[in-house]
């Protein structure tokens, strides 16, 4: 796995409360790597993230967009 999608990871574990060395997050990342659909799916949100930056990365996001973002991803407290 490349070093990218090991950072994914390590942060999908922190969001949930988990070490990176927690089986479940040693679990996670073998399935990735022997999984073409997942790896696929990091490899697309890295290409996202990549654009994103070259594209927009000095334009802050509007609160209100941020906002609405957070509560459809069901993230927002």
């Amino acid at each position: 796995m490349n070093h990218h999608g090991k950072k994914i990871i390590d942060e999908l574990c922190n969001y949930l409360g988990q070490d990176i060395d927690h089986p479940m997050c040693k679990e996670l990342m073998l399935h990735v790597q022997e999984c073409p659909e997942c790896k696929m799916y990091l490899d697309t949100v890295k290409m996202t993230v990549s654009l994103y930056k070259q594209t927009y990365d000095s334009q802050p996001v509007p609160g209100h967009v941020k906002d609405e973002l957070l509560k459809k991803l069901n993230l927002k407290k």
